[in-house]
């Protein structure tokens, strides 16, 4: 009689498969019955009134500036987005069903974690859904660059992180007046951010502040700051995923070190990036972290400029294009009304506003023949026309002018000049003072060419600050 021997099959694949297969229904689940895709459509409402989409379609058609506005107001949409986790978080508290759910085969840990990505998930489509209508519009309009895919990682990280305390929160302190606190809390914590925007530390909240609307158009936007954004933020979210595992009734014995694991790997990377904060430093286009910032990219980026057809041709940056036929039409009658004077531009070229910080009415006229170099940081009307004063001014008084645009003779002189050109009405001229006023009156009644000629033998002079408004004649 012989012993049969009996083989015992494992099919460890098998469990595996089986349990991703119920982790995937319980996802689908939480998907269902998650009370998220109903707020969706006050959540675009609140895109729009709010600022994350309306405000940021109120610039020139600028990817970065675009992106970067939308984040500077995305406090409400974080509050939102935080308020809406707790209230899931604390279904089981508010619902007092702890108990039965506790004798579920599946630990309180995955449970949740199944019903944070669920309210997650939706939010982030709802985001994502934002992000793609504000750069179809901005797709159709824009006359330069690409998308700007950092500061969209940079609010999805921090959604994540709102959407993680948030359900925290309501896990922890199950009440119906948790998430009402929660999107008061996130709400000021991120304006404090704003409010701070300078601030690299304030700035982890993933607010950056109004930038100019050159930002990445003449030199490469530098990512270093997104970069530890995202860091900081994605650490937040981690450590919080890993405290909904500390708690005795989360999880079993087994999973609780898992937990205080995940827990310490998303602050050590939160503390990281508030670290590498620390060291930021003012650059030419923005904040650099020399531990993360690429030297080999702050080079220019090549363009082809665009060019009026006017004598003295006015030429802007190609993403600029919509704006060049309002910067002509605000330049061309001052260029007209100085051209042949010594040292009159023979072009006006627009420049980086980085690269002309150091002057006090962001213009200056440079080299031989001179070329009026100006910015551009914002592009409504009224800085648009301003730029005529910053010509007549730079042109009369220099760069490094005073706010008042010079002495009374200089200002007598470009208020004149400025008339002439149709920039300023003459009911304007008595605001200047009664002498300089009635020499900037006389100046501007004289015929064009004696006032050119005045004008030619007696700038070094005006220049030089040696003349007075009684010897303009």
């Amino acid at each position: 009689m012989t012993t049969a021997a009996v083989t015992v099959r494992r099919r460890p694949a098998r469990f595996r498969r089986v349990s991703l297969t119920a982790a995937g229904r319980l996802l689908r689940l939480e998907l269902r019955r998650n009370v998220t895709p109903g707020l969706l459509l006050p959540l675009a409402a609140l895109c729009w009134f709010a600022g994350p989409y309306r405000v940021p379609m109120e610039y020139g058609p600028f990817w970065e500036q675009r992106a970067l506005v939308m984040l500077d107001h995305f406090a409400p949409l974080l509050g939102f987005a935080a308020g809406a986790a707790a209230w899931m978080g604390s279904r089981e508290g508010r619902r007092r069903i702890t108990d039965q759910v506790l004798a579920t085969p599946r630990p309180g840990w995955a449970r949740r974690l199944a019903t944070l990505a669920a309210t997650a998930s939706w939010l982030l489509l709802g985001y994502l859904g934002l992000v793609a209508a504000l750069y179809g519009v901005t797709a159709t309009q824009a006359t330069w660059g690409g998308p700007a895919w950092w500061p969209v990682a940079v609010g999805a990280a921090a959604l994540a992180a709102a959407c993680s305390i948030g359900f925290a929160f309501g896990v922890l302190i199950p009440s119906r007046f948790t998430p009402p606190l929660v999107v008061i809390g996130a709400f000021f914590l991120s304006l404090i951010g704003v409010s701070h925007d300078t601030n690299p530390y304030a700035q982890l909240s993933g607010t950056t502040g109004v930038p100019p609307a050159d930002i990445g158009v003449f030199y490469r936007y530098p990512p270093d700051l997104a970069i530890v954004q995202v860091m900081f933020l994605g650490g937040l979210a981690v450590a919080a995923l890993g405290v909904l595992g500390l708690p005795a009734a989360s999880a079993r014995r087994r999973l609780r070190p898992a937990a205080a694991l995940v827990t310490a790997v998303g602050l050590a990377a939160a503390g990281t990036a508030a670290g590498l904060a620390g060291t930021a430093v003012s650059g030419a286009n923005g904040l650099v972290i020399p531990a993360l910032h690429d030297a080999a990219a702050e080079g220019p980026i090549p363009y082809a400029p665009v060019c009026s057809g006017a004598a003295i041709p006015v030429c802007v940056h190609p993403a600029f294009r919509p704006y060049q036929a309002s910067v002509s039409a605000a330049l061309d009658p001052v260029l007209d009304e100085l051209a042949g004077l010594p040292g009159a531009p023979v072009r006006a070229v627009q420049l980086a506003t980085s690269e002309l910080n150091g002057t006090n009415w962001g213009a200056d006229i440079h080299g031989t023949p001179p070329v009026l170099r100006f910015s551009l940081s914002q592009t409504s009307s009224s800085v648009i026309d301003g730029l005529q004063d910053n010509l007549v001014v730079t042109f009369v008084a220099g760069s490094n002018a005073d706010g008042n645009g010079g002495t009374p003779a200089q200002q007598a002189v470009e208020a004149a000049l400025l008339t002439a050109a149709g920039g300023h009405p003459a009911s304007g001229l008595p605001q200047l003072g009664p002498a300089v006023s009635a020499a900037a009156t006389r100046l501007r009644a004289l015929p064009a060419a004696q006032r050119h000629a005045w004008l030619a033998a007696h700038l070094p002079a005006l220049r030089a600050g040696h003349l007075t408004p009684a010897q303009i004649p």
